[in-house]
């Protein structure tokens, strides 16, 4: 029997991504869709009660949320359009956190815990990290025309697998988390109200040995 999770807004079977999907690797990416699905709703996650916005044309989305609402991932996929996940706060204040692919379940699961706390003042996030045994590279002063640049790197940087990077201003205003660890390697965006617990997670998770369940 394939799984069809319940209470989800449409069916999300292999066989369902698999027919909106386009490119050679559609069924892989198919497989790989169904899969992150059904960790998350083996984990507790169900469908979410709200869009945070309409897909795009052609395009399919699929939203789900922990018990208790504190974080929704959703993911958008479809034709002509690379897959990409996002994550956003289940109620509350507004934050968000997005990346081509899908976001590893890990983190995922590991966001909605930080959740929980939700000091939503982002510089804390870098005590988070500083705690970690995280260090800050050389900052990039600030002009009128210039983001303020400051990125912190982990203890053990002999492979500079993960960064992360915060623009206090300016148009790329926000975090960039890069986990050149996960499959995928992706580049996770965040808003600088990005409750600072999430910010963490996002940066230190492993997702190899975050355990699937809340």
């Amino acid at each position: 029997m394939p799984h069809e999770p319940a209470g989800l807004p449409h069916a999300a079977s292999a066989a369902s991504f698999a027919r909106v999907l386009t490119g050679p690797n559609r069924s892989f990416a198919a497989a790989n869709l169904h899969e992150w699905i059904k960790e998350l709703t083996g984990a507790g996650y169900g469908s979410a009660e709200r869009w945070i916005r309409p897909p795009a044309h052609d395009q399919h989305a699929l939203e789900v949320t922990d018990r208790d609402q504190q974080v929704i991932a959703r993911v958008e996929y479809g034709a002509g359009w690379s897959t990409r996940t996002a994550i956003g706060p289940g109620r509350g204040a507004r934050w968000w956190a997005v990346c081509t692919g899908l976001m590893p379940t890990g983190l995922i699961l590991a966001a909605a815990r930080a959740g929980e706390a939700g000091d939503l003042e982002s510089p804390c996030a870098v005590e988070r990290l500083e705690a970690a045994g995280w260090a800050q590279a050389a900052s990039k002063p600030a002009t009128d025309t210039d983001s303020a640049f400051a990125t912190w790197t982990p203890p053990d940087q002999s492979d500079a697998t993960r960064a992360a990077l915060r623009a206090s201003h300016g148009p790329d205003e926000g975090w960039a988390i890069y986990r050149l660890d996960l499959p995928t390697r992706p580049i996770i965006t965040a808003a600088l109200t990005t409750p600072p617990g999430i910010i963490a997670a996002l940066a230190l998770t492993d997702p190899d040995t975050e355990p699937k369940t809340v």
